[in-house]
């Protein structure tokens, strides 16, 4: 959580407010610890769920955000019949701008492709399309499983040129080789197992990508 309390001689109403950090970076300030807990679940699930590649796309995402923090709230108030202050509300005020805001907030998922029918219409929108996709990743996947082949052939041969040595040397040859149980094994550690590891985790990482793509 990145919430930071605003203390009331902070702003002129001498109200604690909130401050979260929206998607492209900058602060917000929110009335309730609630909202802030509601806002940053949201904004973590959308830049999750979805890719947005510049600022611009960010930008448009920090609004849409805002538009459904105002929307909880109303609806929030709606529901109860009273604000946070405990004031009544004017009710059809609340419905009249939760029916402006829940049309602006449809419109702006979709300029951003991440409404319902945007999403349904990319995942069917061509045969080809997925195909291709499809084949480029098995391609990518082929070529990481041949990239641990020869990590994994590479190093055996290694291995086992290392025990061969030692098996062939004395004490003192070991001594002058630097070649015990020891160095073998730190060097199984170091660079067998660390080595495919890292490229193991390189894959799962450009496999997340993968996913945020489709």
């Amino acid at each position: 959580m990145s919430q930071t309390p605003v203390a009331p001689g902070a702003n002129p109403y001498g109200i604690t407010l909130y401050t979260v950090t929206t998607a492209s970076g900058s602060d917000f300030n929110l009335q309730t610890q609630e909202e802030a807990d509601w806002y940053e679940n949201r904004r973590d699930r959308y830049q999750a769920d979805n890719h947005f590649p510049n600022v611009s796309d960010l930008q448009d995402l920090d609004r849409l955000l805002t538009l459904e923090t105002m929307l909880n709230r109303w609806t929030l108030w709606l529901g109860q019949g009273f604000d946070y202050m405990y004031s009544r509300v004017d009710e059809g005020q609340l419905k009249d701008n939760i029916q402006k805001y829940s049309v602006e907030i449809r419109l702006l998922k979709a300029s951003l492709g991440i409404d319902k029918a945007t999403r349904d219409k990319e995942k069917g929108e061509s045969l080809a399309d997925y195909t291709a996709s499809l084949l480029q990743r098995a391609k990518e996947f082929g070529y990481h499983r041949n990239e641990q082949y020869e990590i994994v052939v590479t190093k055996f041969y290694e291995l086992s040129a290392m025990v061969k040595t030692y098996d062939r040397c004395d004490d003192e040859e070991r001594a002058m080789l630097d070649l015990s149980m020891e160095t073998i094994f730190e060097w199984i550690r170091d660079k067998v197992i660390k080595d495919f590891d890292e490229h193991s985790a390189a894959f799962r990482k450009n496999q997340s990508i993968w996913v945020r793509d489709m």
